[in-house]
């Protein structure tokens, strides 16, 4: 009974949320916001952004005998896989048209559990964590490219993360009874994490009609995390590896009458640590991006093969002993993905189905392909303006064998961008 009156909640949320679209949207003329800018001279400015978000989430977990998971469900208060940002980025114009900026990212969590979300719960006289998540210059050119140094996002699985419907909501969860200051969205169900890192690259001048342009750069790599127990204890951690990591990316993005185009491919690549074993394995992973828009839809799909750089994050559980010797660990992963814009209307569908799969599984002293892990997310949008936006989700996702086990996941709530 309390299941059952549990859906009919759950309907009548999203029902309510649909309904309320169909009232006319005064807003459909306002401009895009693009946070708050202080112009102090000609030479500088400030911006400020960022957005909050909050969701309820009730997560039913399957029972899964196999791998002593009991039936239980879990309800919270929480973020979802962003936490709430505020960025400040002061730019310098040059006379020659150039630009210097700085850009400083903090994220803060919204639950109690300390300054490293490694608290066992929320408790009493708590607080929540807060990341630089950004630090880096970028200076631009307006010939000659641009660079940038410091810590921010490598391109690798980027625009996967920033285009998945789930970006500023839940999608697949984890930690059901213990909430984190994150979710998982679509990682490890489709694609790898784009992890901050610590880089110097380089961006090409636009070519081919301005339509595109060229990453190169190096980073501080990844110390392995070792969920297999190839270089130590399992779920270790390794030491840092002695050379530099590359990264690339190609990006191609063109608007026709009606029509815009996007598509991006991009690599990684470094060492993987092994306590010094010195046994001189690498990773190596290439993607594949492409965004379709048509007025008021939005098709993507995305693609990603790997070897020695792990499912969900970079290097989480690259390598695995196989008959006494150590073998990277190869892994790929998919989503396609639909959204529609109502026309004359603040409401926006959108459907994301996703699966990665690793090949962990030892048979007969060889590596096979274990269960993928797949994801199916239904997403309803109200924008009440440019600003503020209602949403809820309804996502079905399988095991996955690290970080979580196969759960419907209902969230209602919403952001606010600034």
């Amino acid at each position: 009974m309390k299941n059952k009156s549990l859906r009919i909640i759950k309907c009548a949320m999203v029902f309510f949320t649909c309904a309320i679209g169909f009232n006319g949207y005064s807003q459909e003329d306002e401009e895009a916001y693009e946070g708050l800018q202080l112009k102090l001279n000609d030479s500088w400015k400030i911006k400020f952004s960022g957005q909050i978000n909050a969701y309820y989430v009730n997560t039913q977990q399957k029972e899964d005998l196999a791998n002593g998971i009991e039936k239980e469900n879990f309800s919270s208060i929480q973020n979802g896989i962003n936490q709430a940002t505020i960025a400040f980025n002061p730019v310098y114009t040059m006379k020659n048209g150039g630009t210097v900026s700085g850009t400083f990212d903090l994220a803060f969590g919204i639950t109690n559990h300390g300054v490293d979300s490694s608290a066992p719960a929320a408790t009493g006289f708590g607080y929540s964590s807060v990341d630089i998540r950004q630090a880096f210059i970028q200076v631009t050119t307006p010939k000659s490219g641009s660079f940038i140094i410091g810590k921010t996002f490598g391109g690798f699985g980027l625009d996967a993360l920033i285009y998945d419907v789930s970006i500023l909501g839940i999608g697949a969860n984890y930690s059901y009874d213990n909430p984190q200051n994150t979710t998982l969205a679509g990682i490890g169900y489709g694609y790898v994490f784009a992890d901050k890192m610590a880089q110097i690259s380089y961006t090409t001048p636009s070519f081919f009609n301005k339509t595109s342009s060229l990453t190169l750069g190096v980073y501080e790599p990844f110390a392995t995390s070792d969920f297999n127990g190839a270089f130590g204890d399992p779920f270790g951690v390794t030491d840092n590896p002695n050379s530099l990591g590359y990264q690339g990316k190609f990006v191609f993005n063109k608007s026709y009458e009606k029509t815009n185009v996007y598509f991006s491919s991009a690599f990684i690549s470094q060492e993987v640590s092994d306590n010094n074993q010195d046994l001189g394995l690498n990773g190596f992973g290439i993607d594949a991006f492409l965004k379709v828009a048509y007025e008021g839809f939005t098709l993507s799909g995305y693609y990603y093969t790997a070897n020695g750089i792990g499912d969900a994050g970079i290097m989480f559980g690259p390598a695995i002993t196989v008959n006494s010797e150590i073998e990277t660990i190869k892994s790929d992963g998919y989503y396609g993905q639909i959204t529609y814009k109502l026309p004359k209307n603040p409401i926006t569908l959108g459907i994301n189905y996703g699966a990665s799969r690793v090949k962990d599984e030892i048979i007969d002293n060889r590596l096979e392909y274990s269960d993928s892990a797949t994801r199916f997310t239904n997403s309803v949008a109200y924008a009440i303006n440019s600003n503020l936006v209602v949403k809820t989700e309804y996502t079905i996702q399988g095991r996955h064998k690290i970080f979580a086990p196969e759960a419907n996941v209902f969230s209602l709530g919403g952001y606010f961008l600034f």
